[in-house]
């Protein structure tokens, strides 16, 4: 019995979805547009794009569509146009019944930027995106050896693991690779440079690290080595300056 009412009550809410979405549709064939409302999300951290930005790419898509039914402008359509931008990782559009069309944005995030092939970023989901000639991304940088397929592969994952941790996220500013793919880390604090060695196996290396700079940098002075090495197995071999 409680099955055959479950089943009732599954009907008479599709039923009402049905009315309610039919309603809408048909009110909003008669509502004029009053204007475009756009939020564009997270630009206290990245401002690779502006609402302005995104009133003119709908502009060109669309002209100027104040005035105008608000169903003339094909919400999948829009949404298309606003991907398009190497900026946008999506875009939502919806129309409401007081007139105006509403634009989310989300924009894509960088988690490192690569200073070779002309420069790009590498995004939060590992896929490489251009740099922006209106803003900079504070990411880790990453300049020496490397190609495409490393960052995406190698690095993202490494960097990614450190964005985890609030201390590594904060503590290192640049990765250097070297022509064998050794990895070298570039603190901010710190005059020295940190060889890990390969990606392959880091996780331990980091560790160690994390010791060796809590017991032995942090009471001998943080400028009292050039050069800290990590890729031996069991030690840490430091060069003094």
């Amino acid at each position: 019995m409680k099955r055959i009412m479950s089943y009732i009550l599954l009907a008479i809410l599709l039923v009402y979805l049905i009315i309610v979405l039919t309603f809408a549709g048909t009110k909003l064939e008669g509502v004029i547009c009053r204007g475009v409302r756009v939020s564009v999300a997270d630009t206290s951290v990245n401002r690779f794009l502006d609402q302005t930005e995104v009133e003119k790419a709908i502009k060109r898509g669309y002209g100027d569509i104040e005035g105008k039914p608000v169903v003339s402008v094909n919400k999948d359509s829009l949404e298309h146009i606003l991907a398009d931008n190497p900026m946008v990782k999506s875009a939502q559009v919806y129309y409401s019944l007081d007139g105006f069309l509403h634009v989310n944005v989300e924009q894509r995030e960088p988690v490192l930027r690569v200073m070779a092939d002309g420069g790009y970023y590498v995004d939060e989901d590992g896929k490489v995106m251009p740099l922006s000639s209106k803003f900079t991304s504070r990411v880790v940088v990453v300049t020496g050896h490397v190609n495409k397929r490393f960052a995406c592969e190698e690095l993202y994952p490494f960097v990614m693991r450190l964005r985890e941790d609030s201390f590594w996220n904060a503590y290192i500013e640049q990765i250097v690779v070297r022509q064998n793919k050794d990895i070298v880390l570039i603190p901010k604090v710190g005059n020295f440079q940190i060889v890990l060695g390969q990606v392959e196996g880091a996780g331990e290396r980091m560790d160690k690290l994390m010791l060796f700079l809590k017991r032995g940098i942090a009471k001998r002075g943080w400028n009292r080595y050039k050069e800290v090495n990590l890729k031996f197995k069991d030690q840490i071999v430091c060069v003094r300056r």
